[in-house]
């Protein structure tokens, strides 16, 4: 059997190389002498295949931008992303205090709403749920998404089932906070003599908006992005001074999302089935063959793909008798456009940029040459392209490496993350999602690509 697949092969191999043809776009081939020492051709017709693969969780950075809310996308299904972060003393003072005539008028959590690109529907109702931390939040840990077991189930703490509202001119959401437990922070000073003090008693809190009821499907829901570090993002105390009347003036106190104790990260739950597309979920299972009719990218570490270009074997086996030189190895990824951005009353943006990662002998991926510099970055591409609904990624230098030698080829990662050097291990900061056409894809114009430009060296 794998004498056969190996000869299979071997003959597309054959015949894709059989009809490449003279590159007229490289300098001088129109009029170097016939039997010149370059030949410069383009090559288009390798198979570049893929299917879908789900990820099991993701680091979640400790940064301000962060996401809260449940969607059921009725092409991916439902995802619900919890947040997990810690309230702070503002500007490191010690001694806080609120005086032994505070007297507590209500508590909430306000988070300051970042980008009005909503995955979902924004006007879907959510039930948003806040429970208190029984584990300190480490500032130098990494956090991941599936971690779901810091925080006490029972300690519930505050809900809240709405949409966003106005405060100061900026759109929030705003989850009340119990009295009680409000209370024991405004009466015990103990715990506010510094920071560290207040954070070691009270461990921060756990948002969750899980317990949302999503069904019919046309209750979409939304995922949104926050503002952790926004001037009105915080937990509040409203209070008084003396005895409560309608002549006192409400007080506010605000403990900060941010500063150097400060610890924030995303919470993900996946269920591709809720709801989502019978090819997406069928690849998920293990059906890959249907990986040829649809590939499914999903931000926040819902989806990645697996990308499968057997052509690049065979080229490094007959580099080793023809030396060549790659102009370009350029990946072309085409959006379906049957599934639209609007789906009903929701929103689904296509990802402003993917990155296309090589891997390793231990199926973990790795960094493109053309990722490592500057100057080869600069070609690399990898952000979409509105105007021909596309995503187009040239692996010049990493194809050459193959050929040479000095990196194998073990096939490729397509996930939602920037492709930068410095940013391509993030799946956490992309929430939107898009479906691209496969190889064998009813429009043939929108299956995926492979165009190779490279001068093959006759004479040594």
């Amino acid at each position: 059997m794998k004498i056969l697949r190996n000869t299979t092969y071997l003959i597309v191999f054959l015949i894709a190389f059989a009809s490449c043809k003279k590159d007229h776009s490289v300098l001088g081939v129109d009029v170097q002498p016939e039997n010149d020492g370059l030949n410069a051709s383009f090559c288009d017709t390798a198979i570049l295949s893929g299917y879908t693969l789900k990820n099991d969780s993701i680091p979640s950075y400790n940064d301000n931008l962060k996401y809260l809310g449940s969607n059921q996308d009725p092409t991916f299904g439902r995802m619900d992303v919890g947040l997990c972060l810690n309230a702070n003393i503002p500007n490191g003072v010690t001694g806080t205090s609120f005086g032994e005539d505070a007297n507590l008028v209500s508590a909430e959590i306000v988070l300051a709403v970042y980008s009005l690109n909503f995955v979902g529907d924004q006007n879907t109702p959510l039930t948003y749920s806040v429970f208190a931390l029984d584990s300190s939040l480490n500032t130098s840990r990494l956090y991941f998404s599936n971690n779901t077991k810091l925080h006490n189930p029972n300690s519930l703490l505050g809900t809240y089932t709405g949409t966003y509202t106005a405060l100061d001119g900026k759109l929030v959401l705003r989850i009340p906070i119990d009295k009680n437990f409000a209370r024991s922070i405004l009466n015990n000073p103990q715990y506010l003599v510094d920071n560290a003090t207040f954070l070691n008693y009270y461990k921060g809190f756990y948002i969750s908006a899980s317990g949302s009821n999503l069904n019919p499907v046309s209750a979409q829901g939304v995922i949104t992005k926050f503002n952790l570090e926004d001037a009105i993002s915080g937990f509040y105390l409203h209070y008084q001074k003396g005895t409560p009347s309608a002549t006192k003036q409400d007080i506010d106190f605000k403990f900060n999302f941010s500063g150097s104790s400060a610890v924030r990260f995303n919470t993900v739950k996946y269920q591709p089935n809720q709801g989502g597309n019978y090819i997406l979920s069928q690849q998920l299972q293990g059906n890959t063959n249907l990986g040829t009719q649809n590939l499914f990218l999903k931000g926040l570490g819902g989806t990645k793909l697996n990308i499968q270009l057997p052509f690049l074997n065979y080229l490094k086996s007959y580099s080793d008798s023809v030396p060549m030189a790659i102009n370009r190895a350029e990946f072309i990824f085409n959006v379906d456009p049957s599934f639209l951005a609007a789906v009903g009353n929701g929103i689904y943006f296509t990802p402003p940029k993917l990155a296309l990662l090589p891997l390793d002998s231990a199926g973990k991926e790795t960094f493109s040459m053309d990722q490592l510099t500057i100057i080869d970055f600069g070609k690399y591409g990898g952000n979409y392209d509105e105007v021909n609904n596309r995503y187009v990624f040239n692996l010049a230098r990493h194809v050459q490496a193959i050929l040479t030698g000095k990196r194998k080829y073990y096939g490729f990662r397509l996930v939602v993350a920037d492709p930068s050097g410095a940013l391509a291990v993030r799946r956490d900061n992309y929430a939107e999602r898009v479906v691209l056409a496969g190889n064998n894809h009813p429009n043939a114009a929108l299956r995926p690509k492979f165009n190779l430009s490279f001068i093959k060296f006759k004479n040594d």
